[in-house]
């Protein structure tokens, strides 16, 4: 049986979708949070806290998952794309270098396919990494046409 929905072929995709998931949690958890700290509970609020520092743990897990496999699917390619925009303007190192892997990933797989774009996505991601790596792609189309 094949299936129509990338994020159920697609490892890329899945990663995200467990990002999603998991911080959807975490939106969940802190609502929980904000609501026991007005109870008055101090059980309760470390309890959640724990949680809350999981999730977060496991978020972070799932996005150096994205970081580290191979979109097979244009929905994959743009997770990690707009997964590399996030960690960017988070400004830390590890965040940094991992936008730079997920960059380079998601371009590989739109470049062979033909949909990337790299003037609109070096703008998206404020980096020079699409457009170094798309240029003989770009040329070699030119000359084509």
């Amino acid at each position: 049986m094949t299936t129509k929905d990338p994020i159920e072929f697609c490892p890329a995709a899945a990663c995200a979708a467990a990002i999603v998931r998991l911080e959807h949690f975490g939106d969940q958890v802190a609502r929980l949070l904000t609501e026991a700290k007005l109870a008055s509970s101090p059980d309760l609020i470390g309890k959640l806290e724990t949680i809350a520092d999981e999730l977060m743990l496991a978020a972070d897990d799932a996005r150096d998952r994205l970081s580290k496999v191979e979109a097979i699917s244009s929905a994959g390619a743009m997770a990690q794309l707009l997964a590399a925009i996030r960690d960017v303007r988070v400004r830390d190192d590890h965040e940094r270098d991992r936008a730079k892997d997920l960059e380079a990933k998601a371009i590989r797989f739109l470049g062979a396919a033909n949909l990337y774009d790299a003037r609109f996505c070096t703008v998206l991601s404020q980096t020079r990494l699409g457009r170094r790596i798309h240029l003989p792609v770009c040329e070699a189309a030119q000359r084509i046409s």
